[in-house]
C-alpha cells in the first residue's frame, strides 16, 4: 500500500499546477455565461474541481512522462519501460508468480489493486456530475474508452501498455459507480425519513 500512497503523492504537484488554471477557467466561464439569472451551484463547482484535479492526477501517473534528475543526469522515467502485454488475463499468472515464486507482494498491490483503485473516482464522479451518465452502461463505456485511450497513448511512451489494465480499470469504474448509487439511495432514504 506504500507504493499506491507514493503514486498518490506523485499526483499532487500536477494537481497543484492545474488548480489555479482550472479556477481561472471556471471563473471566466461563469463570468461570461449566457444566463446570468441562474445561480451558480457551489457544490457542483467544487465537485467539478475535484474531478478535474483527479483527471490531471490520473494523466500524471499514466500518460504524462515523468522527468527526473538523478545520478545519471536528467531523463524520462517510466514505470515499466517498453513493457507490452497483449495477452488477456496474463495478470493472474504474473501475480501468482510474483507472490509465490518471487515473494513480491507489491506487484499485486500496484498492478492489480492499483489499476482498480485508480478508476474508482471516475465511476463515482461521472454520474454525480452529469445526470445523463447515471445509466450504468454509459459510465462503463466511457470508463472503458478512457482506459483504452490511455493504453493507446502509453504504447509509444515509456509507460508500457497492458491489455489487462482495460478490464481492471473498467472494474474500478463499476465499483465507483455502485458507490455512487449506494450513496444516492442512502441520501434519498435519509431525506424521506427526515420529511416524515
Amino acid at each position: 500500500m506504500n507504493q499506491i500512497f507514493r503514486y498518490m503523492l506523485n499526483m499532487v504537484p500536477y494537481m497543484l499546477i492545474a488548480l489555479p488554471i482550472f479556477v481561472f477557467i471556471r471563473l471566466g466561464l461563469n463570468f461570461y455565461r449566457q444566463d446570468k439569472t441562474k445561480k451558480i451551484n457551489i457544490f457542483r463547482e467544487i465537485t467539478l474541481l475535484i474531478f478535474a484535479l483527479y483527471i490531471v492526477g490520473l494523466a500524471s501517473q499514466t500518460i504524462i512522462p515523468r522527468f527526473e534528475f538523478g545520478a545519471n543526469g536528467f531523463g524520462i522515467v517510466g514505470a515499466y519501460q517498453n513493457r507490452y502485454n497483449i495477452i488477456p488475463f496474463l495478470v493472474f499468472k504474473e501475480t501468482y508468480q510474483a507472490i509465490f515464486n518471487d515473494n513480491y507482494f507489491n506487484y499485486f498491490v500496484i498492478n492489480f489493486i492499483g489499476n482498480i483503485l485508480l478508476f474508482i473516482p471516475f465511476g463515482f464522479f461521472l454520474p454525480l456530475l452529469w445526470i445523463k451518465m447515471r445509466k450504468l452502461h454509459k459510465t462503463i463505456i466511457l470508463g472503458f474508452l478512457l482506459s483504452l485511450t490511455i493504453e493507446i497513448i502509453q504504447f509509444p511512451l515509456f509507460r508500457g501498455t497492458d491489455i489487462d489494465d482495460l478490464w481492471l480499470n473498467t472494474l474500478g469504474v463499476l465499483i465507483g459507480y455502485y458507490i455512487f448509487r449506494i450513496l444516492l439511495i442512502t441520501i434519498s432514504t435519509w431525506q424521506v425519513r427526515d420529511s416524515n
